[in-house]
């Protein structure tokens, strides 16, 4: 390096000349070399993607366009039939299970039992074919469902209604049984804990009870003191048990005001009945469920045979 200056020439690298003194130029370094003389790192140029090729529509013509619209429009006239069926079949549950209970709330307690098929449609005989049916109480007529629906694995009428009678046939009692309420399982619906007396309040109506309890009527009886009793099934999982307690809560109603009356409950187990909802007991609400119903704990392979649900 030569000094302007006073023309020395000075070793690369030198700041100040060695003869005068005078600062010295900085060597103007190569644009890949740093200022200590090591080369610089070089960035690897970024790859450009190359733009993907557009794909063309596909353009149909008239008649593939008019067979398309006949696909979907036959498409959709599909789905409108299956959703069709699927409300008609729903419907059609619906009133299989209803069609009991609305005709035993249209039979008379007074009149005969001729005059109760007149109002009905229906026919009673003196015993049913299901011997299970015959065997769970005392009746003098019944009529059962032409369906069926599913209680723990066996096949039962979906609705059975059953008459008392007195002299000249008079009717005295009618009690109507709705097993789809027991639907795959004799115990009922599973709720999460007991229920008792001060579950409800007197003088609630009806509707105001099935919706307070989260249930239907399993059972309901109507006799000539102008009240109707309401049977309701569940069960529960006792936590200090360990197993399934099933319970039949009675609610009684006046027929004249339709408000609740009284409200008793009974606990049942598998050996004591299946279907049957019995009669409640008065002292049911005081005293303790296990001594009301008569029924002791299940065994251990009791209750193995009662855990389904």
């Amino acid at each position: 390096m030569i000094c302007k200056k006073c023309g020395s020439e000075c070793p690369d690298g030198n700041i100040f000349c060695e003869a005068c003194g005078a600062e010295l130029d900085a060597p103007v370094l190569p644009e890949n070399v740093d200022d200590k003389g090591r080369m610089k790192k070089q960035a690897k140029p970024k790859k450009e993607k190359a733009p993907k090729p557009k794909k063309e529509k596909k353009q149909r013509t008239a008649e593939e366009k008019a067979a398309l619209a006949k696909k979907l429009k036959a498409a959709g006239i599909c789905l409108a039939l299956i959703a069709v069926i699927v409300i008609v079949v729903i419907i059609m549950q619906l009133l299989g299970s209803s069609d009991g209970y609305n005709a035993a709330q249209k039979i008379p307690v007074g009149r005969n039992v001729a005059f109760a098929e007149s109002e009905t449609g229906l026919t009673f005989e003196k015993k049913s074919a299901n011997g299970m049916i015959n065997n769970m109480t005392s009746f003098d007529y019944i009529c059962i469902s032409d369906k069926t629906t599913k209680v723990s694995g066996s096949e039962q009428p979906r609705w059975v209604i059953l008459l008392t009678v007195g002299e000249d046939d008079i009717i005295t009692a009618v009690e109507y049984y709705d097993f789809t309420q027991l639907k795959l399982n004799w115990k009922g619906r599973k709720m999460a804990e007991m229920l008792d007396q001060n579950s409800l309040d007197y003088g609630m109506s009806i509707k105001s009870v099935n919706k307070k309890l989260g249930l239907k009527p399993y059972y309901i009886k109507r006799t000539v003191s102008n009240d109707s009793t309401y049977c309701y099934r569940y069960f529960y999982t006792d936590p200090e048990q360990g197993y399934d307690r099933s319970y039949n809560y009675y609610v009684e109603f006046s027929d004249v005001e339709m408000a609740v009356k009284n409200v008793n409950y009974r606990e049942i187990n598998y050996a004591a009945t299946i279907l049957a909802a019995g009669e409640p007991s008065p002292a049911a609400a005081d005293s303790d469920p296990e001594a009301e119903s008569g029924e002791e704990a299940p065994e251990e392979d009791a209750s193995e045979e009662n855990s389904e649900g």
